[in-house]
């Protein structure tokens, strides 16, 4: 019998460095992922002057390989044995190449026809968002579950994952448009900064790797190399209603918050006159979250994670309706902003746990535990609503009449740019929240748990 400690025992309290180290791994995603989900498109069209609806199409094609990649590092995952865990490995692998892939994706050749223009932007976007960022996210996302067994920790490393989403995300909103231009708003300011980011993230993904323990996955590469049947493991989760409400919740709930972060420089820019607004908007919904995520980490011992989601997502909702009715009114359009940030603070906060949860469900359910490919749809979700988000903008922009080199846009332009950026999250938010009433196994899950302690704890013992 092994004796269990702090770095060992699959029940383990964490302590605060090696939470922020994994905290610091999102965060370095989020540098260049944000570049992807709230400028890229914005960059593509206004910088490069490509073709909004044709770069929509083309982000919505990769959405069908990402899924395929997605699933597909999840199995991976599943059957990866090192002496650095099933996930964690991946980190150390592909932080590397995913910082170079972020480059190249800025790095669109000027001086050539637009056809090749066109099939660079795919290639190079594929290979930064459906390839790299998939080898490393998916594994990230999956040690959520494999760094402890604890609820209440799983859920503490929740908030803590988001907050690094949140200080990456800030940190990039609040100074890409300010250090584009200060260096010349041109192609080549945009590949600077963006390199920058990826030196940044590549050092913190680093950080995570090298702080970081895993304890519940299979963590020894001399071990039995078991037989996992993706067929049954498959079969598993979809039979498991509470991952599929789950997941559902993720996909509604960022594919809003991915139309706030795409929308953002075209409506500073359509409605309020000036890019300079992104970023007073931006850092006031990253503040408000924030602030909302430390509550919510107090709140979690006593508030239900189906709650404490399902009220942040009503949340969410009214700021953005609040901002879509008073454009014109800053301040109360900014008091819509920090509702924004609070509702998204306080569902950011739990859906890493719920996912986690729901994965704990189908174990106890059959037996076999599926991380990776569990985890893997978390990503799926989360790529294809960033996807969608940039999918939708560039198709209303083109619906809407959006002209990128006017000095003052049609009231037409102005209405789509305030559809996608206020009206239809609150919609998307409003079907999360309700999607949320039907998840019951918070009152469930103590029972499960303490069950299926004694399996692993039997298992250890044998």
């Amino acid at each position: 019998m092994k004796l269990l400690t702090k770095t060992n025992d699959p029940n383990a309290s964490l302590g605060v460095v090696e939470r922020t180290v994994y905290m610091l791994g999102n965060a370095g995603t989020a540098l260049i992922n944000t570049i992807i989900a709230s400028f890229i498109l914005f960059y593509y069209t206004d910088v490069l002057g490509l073709n909004s609806g044709i770069i929509g199409t083309i982000m919505l094609v990769s959405r069908l390989f990402d899924g395929v990649t997605d699933v597909f590092m999840g199995m991976i995952v599943d059957r990866t044995h090192s002496k650095h865990g099933r996930a964690r490995i991946w980190v150390l692998r592909m932080c590397v190449p995913f910082a170079i892939s972020g480059i190249l994706m800025m790095t669109v050749p000027s001086h050539t026809s637009e056809i090749i223009k066109y099939v660079y932007v795919a290639i190079t976007y594929n290979l930064c968002n459906s390839i790299c960022l998939t080898a490393l996210y998916v594994p990230y996302n999956a040690m959520t579950s494999n760094l402890t067994a604890n609820p209440v920790e799983r859920g503490i490393l929740g908030v803590f994952v988001m907050f690094g989403a949140v200080i990456g995300t800030m940190g990039v909103q609040s100074t890409v448009d300010a250090a584009t231009k200060a260096l010349g708003g041109d192609q080549r300011a945009w590949i600077i900064v963006i390199a920058v980011y990826a030196v940044i993230g590549c050092l913190l993904h680093l950080l995570c790797f090298f702080g970081t323990k895993e304890r519940t996955g299979q963590n020894n590469e001399h071990a039995d190399h078991e037989k996992v049947d993706t067929r049954l493991e498959m079969q598993g989760l979809f039979k498991n209603k509470y991952w599929l409400i789950a997941i559902a919740v993720v996909f509604s709930a960022l594919l809003s918050t991915a139309l706030l972060g795409s929308g953002g420089m075209y409506f500073a820019k359509a409605a309020l006159g000036d890019t300079k607004y992104y970023a007073s908007i931006a850092n006031t919904v990253s503040v408000a979250q924030m602030v909302a995520l430390i509550v919510s980490a107090m709140l979690m011992k006593k508030i239900h994670k189906r709650d404490l989601c399902m009220y942040g997502l009503f949340v969410l909702a009214g700021g953005s309706l609040l901002s879509g009715m008073f454009v014109s009114n800053y301040p109360i359009f900014l008091v819509g902003a920090a509702m924004r940030g609070i509702g998204a603070g306080m569902a950011g906060a739990v859906l890493y746990g719920l996912v986690a949860d729901t994965i704990d469900y189908g174990e106890w359910m059959t037996g076999q535990k599926s991380e990776g490919v569990g985890f893997a749809a978390m990503t799926v979700a989360t790529k294809l609503a960033n996807g969608l988000g940039v999918v939708i903008i560039g198709w209303i922009n083109q619906l809407f009449g959006y002209d990128p080199n006017a000095a003052v846009q049609a009231a037409r332009a102005i209405a789509g740019v305030n559809l996608s950026f206020n009206y239809l999250p609150a919609v998307f938010c409003l079907i999360s929240g309700l999607l949320m009433l039907r998840y019951d196994l918070d009152k469930r899950f103590p029972a499960i748990q303490a069950e299926l302690s004694e399996r692993r704890s039997a298992a250890r013992k044998a």
